[in-house]
C-alpha cells in the first residue's frame, strides 16, 4: 500500500485540501492519510469547529484516515509543528509527505531548508532579529543573504521548509512531494467573488460575521448534516475572545517570573503581556497594544495558549507518545490496522488506550487543558471530557 501523509488545519477544509488530496491519489496513493490540528491551530487560535467534525468532512474531500496532531505541537511556531508532524508520519511508516507550497520548486525549498542547518545562519538571525525590522523579516532577510533567489512569497512556504529540514534531521525515508498552491493567497481575509478557491482565513471570516450557510458552498457536499448539529449545539463557531475574561484574569494574576518561563513569552514577552493586560479590556485591545513586529500576532496567540495551558519550551521540543484517531473510511481502517502491528508510535482511539508510559501520560495532560480551554471558547461554556468521550469517526462500506 503507497501511502501519503497531508499535515493540516482543515480550518475549515477548502477547495485547496481538496485539490491536494486528489492530486495525490492520481499520482497512485493507495491512502491518503491527513494529521490534523486537534482544537488549536498553529497561530494560537481556536479551531472553528471540534478536531471529529472537521475530521469527517476530510473523510468527505477524499482524505482515508484521519490522525490529531497533538496538543501542544499543533500550536507551536514552523519549527515544532512541522517537526513532530514529520517524527509522527516517520514513525508511522508514511511512504511519501505531501504539502502545498506557493513557489511550488521542491529543489529551492531543500536549498533553503538546508541554509537552517549553518549555525552561521542562526548567529546572523539572532542579531538581525534584535533590530526593528521584526523577527519574520529578520529570517527572510538572512535567508536572502545566505541562499539568495529568495521567492517574493516565501512566507507562505516556512512550513514547506520546516517538513524538509526535519525530514533531512530525522534521515527518514519519507519522499517529499510540493504541489503549486491555487486560488486565493494564503491567509487572504476575504471570499473574493467567485472564486473556487478561497482561503481557510476568508471561510472563518465569513462564517463568523454571517453564518453556516454562507460557507458551505465552499465545503464538501455533506458538510452541511456534519456541521448544523454543531451550530445547534453552540460548539461551533469556536472562537478564542469567548475566553478572553479568562486571559485577562490569567495575564493579571500570573506572576512574572511563572510567565517568563511559558514557550513563546521568554525575553520580557510575558511581563509585557501582564502589564498590558490591566488596562486592556478585550482580548482584541490586549493583541492590539501587544503587537509589534518583533512580536507578531501569531506568536502572542501562541504564548497566550502556552500560558493558560502551563507550556514550556522543554515541552515543545518532547516527542510525541501517541497519536489519536479522529475518523477513517474502511481503507483509512486497513491502513491503522497495519501500523498498530508494525509502527514505532501507538495509535489509540479512546483514553484507556494511552500507553502506560511517563510521556503518554504527560502528553495526555496536555490534551486535558487543551479540551478544557476549547471547551471555554465555544458559543455556549462546553464539558471539558466530551472530546475525550468522543469515539473517532469509522464510515462503513465506503
Amino acid at each position: 500500500m503507497k501511502t501519503v501523509g497531508i499535515i493540516c488545519e482543515c480550518n475549515p477544509f477548502h477547495a485547496g485540501h481538496g485539490y491536494l488530496i486528489a492530486q495525490a491519489k492520481a499520482s497512485g496513493a493507495d491512502a491518503v492519510i491527513a494529521l490534523m490540528s486537534g482544537c488549536f491551530v498553529q497561530r494560537g487560535e481556536a479551531a472553528i469547529s471540534d478536531p471529529f467534525s472537521r475530521a469527517e468532512i476530510m473523510l468527505l474531500g477524499g482524505a482515508d484516515a484521519v490522525l490529531e496532531l497533538p496538543f501542544p505541537y499543533c500550536a507551536g511556531s514552523a519549527e515544532f509543528f512541522g517537526g513532530a508532524g514529520v517524527e509522527i508520519f516517520d514513525r508511522l511508516g508514511i511512504d511519501e509527505l505531501w504539502f502545498g507550497s506557493e513557489c511550488g520548486d521542491l529543489a529551492r525549498l531543500e536549498r533553503l531548508s538546508a541554509a537552517l542547518d549553518d549555525p552561521a545562519f542562526w548567529e546572523r538571525y539572532a542579531k538581525s532579529a534584535e533590530g526593528n525590522e521584526g523577527t519574520a523579516a529578520a529570517f527572510f532577510s538572512c535567508l536572502q543573504e545566505f541562499c539568495g533567489d529568495v521567492h517574493p512569497c516565501l512566507s507562505n512556504d516556512i512550513l514547506a521548509i520546516s517538513y524538509l529540514r526535519a525530514l533531512r534531521q530525522r534521515g527518514s525515508r519519507i519522499k517529499p512531494v510540493t504541489v503549486k498552491r491555487v486560488g486565493s493567497a494564503y491567509r487572504a481575509d476575504s471570499v473574493e467573488q467567485k472564486t473556487k478557491f478561497p482561503s481557510a482565513t476568508a471561510l472563518r471570516r465569513l462564517w463568523r460575521a454571517e453564518d453556516l450557510e454562507a460557507v458551505l458552498p465552499y465545503l464538501p457536499n455533506g458538510a452541511r448534516e456534519i456541521l448544523s448539529p454543531c451550530v445547534k449545539k453552540k460548539t461551533a463557531p469556536a472562537d478564542l475572545k469567548n475566553a478572553e475574561a479568562l486571559i485577562l484574569g490569567h495575564f493579571r494574576l500570573t506572576s512574572r517570573e511563572r510567565l517568563e518561563s511559558i514557550a513563546e513569552l521568554s525575553g520580557g514577552l510575558g511581563n509585557r503581556l501582564a502589564e498590558i493586560s490591566g488596562r486592556a479590556d478585550s482580548l482584541e485591545s490586549l493583541l492590539k497594544l501587544a503587537e509589534t513586529k518583533k512580536y507578531p500576532a501569531a506568536r502572542l496567540q501562541r504564548g497566550i495558549l502556552f500560558a493558560l495551558t502551563g507550556i514550556t519550551r522543554e515541552d515543545l521540543k518532547t516527542s510525541p507518545a501517541y497519536v489519536r484517531l479522529l475518523a477513517a473510511n474502511e481503507r483509512g481502517c486497513e491502513f491503522i490496522g497495519g501500523c498498530r502491528k508494525t509502527a514505532a508510535l501507538p495509535i489509540v482511539t479512546r483514553r484507556a488506550d494511552l500507553p502506560e508510559t511517563d510521556g503518554a501520560r504527560r502528553q495526555a495532560e496536555w490534551a486535558e487543558r487543551a479540551y478544557a480551554l476549547y471547551s471555554l471558547c465555544t458559543p455556549k461554556i462546553g464539558s471539558c471530557e466530551e472530546l475525550w468521550r468522543q469515539n473517532p469517526v469509522i464510515w462503513r462500506g465506503e
